[in-house]
């Protein structure tokens, strides 16, 4: 991510500020950043997302150590841990949740879950491929299906219960 941002500054003066700033600020931004997301790997990103804006508008960044650059840096670190936070609370929030009794799935055998699977039709079988062995997210299976997510979201959860109807009739 470093080298990244290097590449987005333009001359070496800039480089050696840029650089200075960096090993100054990272912890701060590390901890600003995980004190709202809780999680290290979320502050990681929000701090490299953070990086990344800078460097992009390094020219307007005050550029010596002192108060106020470690203002703009934490505001900036905080935004973007904001963002982020933002998004992983919509993550959690499913918009279609089924009411299908999991009792059902549990208590059957996979001979039966295999075959009750091959009565599905394709497109079925694919999204709950995708979703359930493959773990794939719903936003990378409505890139690959070129569908909306709420549409995802729908297909599981129509195959979901189509496949209930068929362990339920067995």
């Amino acid at each position: 991510m470093f080298m990244v941002c290097m590449t987005m500054i333009d001359n070496d003066e800039d480089k050696t500020i840029f650089k200075k700033l960096y090993d100054k600020y990272l912890n701060l931004m590390l901890y600003t950043a995980y004190n709202i997301l809780g999680n290290q790997q979320d502050a990681e990103d929000a701090v490299s997302e953070a990086f990344l804006r800078i460097a992009k508008n390094f020219s307007k960044v005050e550029k010596t150590i002192c108060p106020k650059t470690a203002n703009q840096f934490v505001i900036i670190v905080r935004n973007v841990s904001i963002d982020i936070y933002r998004k992983n609370k919509k993550k959690k929030e499913i918009p279609f949740q089924d009411d299908l009794d999991l009792k059902t799935f549990d208590k059957t055998e996979s001979s039966d879950l295999e075959s009750a699977l091959s009565n599905l039709n394709q497109n079925e079988k694919d999204i709950l491929y995708m979703y359930y062995i493959y773990g794939r997210s719903t936003k990378d299976i409505s890139k690959l299906f070129e569908i909306s997510e709420d549409a995802v979201h729908k297909r599981i959860q129509r195959a979901k219960s189509h496949l209930k109807k068929i362990l339920e009739a067995d």
